[in-house]
Parts: structure tokens; C-alpha cells; sequence
């Protein structure tokens, strides 16, 4: 072997050896991205072919401050950011834009209604569960993302052939494990954003309110009353809700009041100590979300959707037992240990939900996108 060869041998082993060490060295260090950056150059993305979206429900804001309202209304504006067009078609409303989003009638008669929806690049549906409901986008060839907020909610066409484009967009496991479906599908959480609620954190530590937001029967109006009445020393304020039948007690005790629904949530949050959530049906638990990003702790119902949403991290008490309400009530205000510990744990909890409302828009971006 050639003295050159061996020159060239020797330094191939000499840099093989001296690799790790060279590694660890500052000169070889690679810039490392947190969490925060990297979710903040996704989000910014902006696309170069933008995309024609179509949000069609039936209420919108600021007509009704709902969930599922609520939830369009984070998703589209954040297309928006990425570059995209967005309109919204819907059955009600007060006014013709909303934050920058132009609003129009829905009107099957109307020549600009029925272009719009049948040559947009993509359809956000949350329209009620009625057939007549598809009378113009089952024309289409373009995707429909059909929104399932609701247990069972358009369950009769998850499961037919149709012959139009359909992607399903749940918003938690409990909904796809209830209602299956045929078809594309995915899962995106509704958006919440927590930082502002964090901001409450030390105001919320003061505040010993018992809550209940939306006094829907559905939502546990019941309980939440007669636990009032039964704890007269413990101060109760409920949030009239939206929609839905709300149980209202006509002469309440007077450790209880109500107020209406809020624009604002966070006018309510900044008052309170203690969510309850006796809910007979929810598939997610937006309030829970704010609540835990604020410091209150949550004692929610068994609803497979409030279990999933608040994953360990609040109390959970089956939803007729009112002792077993009443004992978690009495412990968070008596224990401020306990209450601190919950109160970490939803912090905690929060943050895995961060992720995950990050990883489902972006999903939703990348299926419209690729259209």
C-alpha cells in the first residue's frame, strides 16, 4: 500500500474517532426550535394557491355565542390567516360581517348562493340534521367537510353511499366511536384559546363562586339548583346558556343568581372558583378547557366526551349523586392543598390539548390545500 493510501487511511480513522467529541462541541450544536416556534411557523404558513371556502351553518356570531359556533368561527379564521378566501352562508343573522367575514342568506332561490356553493373549493357544513339540508351542496364535486359535534347527528348519512365528495370532521374520539363512518374522516378538537384565560389564574385562586355556564337542562340545570338549594352557605352563579330549554328557577334561593348569556366568557371566569358540569350528553367540553386554563377546578358528569376532554386532570362524579357532587364541592373549598392539585393537573392537561388543537388544523389545512 502506497504511503498516500495509508496517509489517507490514517486520517479517516483519526476523524471517525474524534467524531463524538466534535459533535458534542458548540461548534457542531444544531439550532434547536421549541415548541413555541415550531407552532408558530406552521401556523403562519401562508399557501400560495389560496382556497375559496364556504362556512354554511345555521347561526353564526355574533348572532348566538355557542360552541359549535364558536368552534366555526376559530377554524376559519385561521384559514383565513393561512391566505384563504372564507364566506359564511347562514339560515340567521344580525349582520352582513363579522370580524372581517362577509355573511350572507342562505337562499337556495338565489343565483349568487347557489354558484358560490357549488364552485367554492371546499364546504364547511354544520347545517341542521335534515335531508332537505343538502338540497344544493349534493351537486357538488368538490369536498363537503361535514362538522359532527352532536352524538348521532347526521348518523343516516355517515353510513349511506352518496354521491358527492364527503370528509367527516369529529370533534373528539367519543363522536367517531358513537357515529362510524364510511367515508374520510378526521378528528380536530375545537380551538380554544387559553392564553387569555391563563391571565386569570391568580384572580380565580381568590373566588369561591360554584358555577354552572348554560343552565341547559341537558347541561344539568337540575342538579346544579338543587345543590344550591342544599348549600345555602356556598355562593352559586349560573350563565344562561344560548339555546335549549334552560332550567331556571323562578324564586331562587338567595345564595344562587343568574346571569346572562357572555360575549366575553372571561367576564364570567374572572368571578368564579369552581366549575360544575353535570352534563347528561357532551362530546367535548369547551368551557372545561377554558376553565382549567384559568384555575378552576372542574367536577364534571361521566359523559364520554366531558371523560376525554378533561382526561384526569378535574373530578369526575356520577351525574345523579348528588352527595358525591356536594362532598367535591366541600372538599375544594376546605382544602386548598386538594384545590392547588387540581388546579396543576388542569394545567397540565391543557397544554397536551394545545398540542392537539395544533395538530388537528393543521390536518384540516393540509386536506384543503392538497385539493
Amino acid at each position: 500500500m502506497s504511503r498516500e493510501l495509508l496517509g489517507l487511511l490514517g486520517f479517516a480513522v483519526l476523524c471517525i474517532a474524534l467524531s463524538p467529541f466534535y459533535k458534542r462541541s458548540p461548534i457542531y450544536q444544531k439550532p434547536r426550535i421549541t415548541a413555541i416556534e415550531y407552532k408558530q411557523i406552521n401556523e403562519s404558513i401562508k399557501n400560495d394557491k389560496p382556497k375559496t371556502i364556504v362556512l354554511l351553518s345555521d347561526r353564526f356570531l355574533p348572532t348566538v355565542f355557542a360552541g359549535s359556533e364558536i368552534s366555526a368561527f376559530e377554524t376559519i379564521k385561521y384559514l383565513r390567516s393561512r391566505g384563504h378566501n372564507v364566506m359564511v352562508f347562514v339560515n340567521t343573522f344580525e349582520v352582513n360581517e363579522y370580524e372581517g367575514l362577509k355573511i350572507y342568506k342562505y337562499d337556495e332561490e338565489d343565483e349568487f348562493c347557489k354558484s358560490t356553493i357549488l364552485n367554492c373549493d371546499a364546504i364547511f357544513f354544520q347545517f341542521p340534521d335534515k335531508p332537505e339540508s343538502l338540497k344544493l351542496v349534493q351537486h357538488r364535486k368538490k369536498p363537503v367537510y361535514i362538522f359532527i359535534h352532536i352524538f348521532d347527528h347526521y348518523s343516516w348519512i355517515l353510513q349511506m353511499k352518496i354521491t358527492f365528495p364527503i370528509i367527516v370532521v369529529y370533534n373528539s374520539h367519543a363522536t367517531q366511536d358513537i357515529s362510524p363512518t364510511l367515508y374520510d374522516n378526521m378528528r380536530m378538537i375545537p380551538y380554544v384559546e387559553t392564553n387569555k384565560f391563563k391571565t386569570l389564574r391568580e384572580t380565580t385562586l381568590k373566588k369561591d363562586v360554584v358555577c354552572l355556564i348554560n343552565c341547559n337542562k341537558n347541561k344539568g340545570s337540575d342538579m346544579f339548583n338543587i345543590l344550591a338549594e342544599s348549600m345555602p352557605d356556598v355562593q352559586f352563579l349560573g350563565v344562561k346558556g344560548a339555546y335549549g330549554d334552560q332550567g331556571i328557577l323562578k324564586n331562587p334561593p338567595t345564595n344562587l343568581h343568574y346571569i346572562q348569556n357572555q360575549a366575553d366568557i372571561t367576564v364570567v371566569f374572572k368571578q368564579i372558583g369552581i366549575l360544575l358540569m353535570p352534563s347528561k350528553r357532551e362530546t367535548w367540553g369547551r368551557t372545561a378547557v377554558e376553565a382549567m386554563a384559568a384555575g378552576v377546578p372542574v367536577i364534571h358528569s361521566e359523559s364520554p366526551g366531558l371523560v376525554e376532554c378533561v382526561g384526569g386532570a378535574g373530578i369526575l362524579c356520577m351525574r345523579d349523586d348528588k352527595d358525591a357532587w356536594e362532598d367535591a364541592i366541600r372538599k375544594l373549598l376546605n382544602d386548598r392543598k386538594y384545590r392547588e392539585r387540581i388546579r396543576e393537573n388542569g394545567y397540565k392537561r391543557v397544554k397536551e390539548i394545545n398540542v392537539e388543537q395544533t395538530r388537528g388544523r393543521q390536518e384540516l389545512a393540509m386536506k384543503i390545500e392538497s385539493i
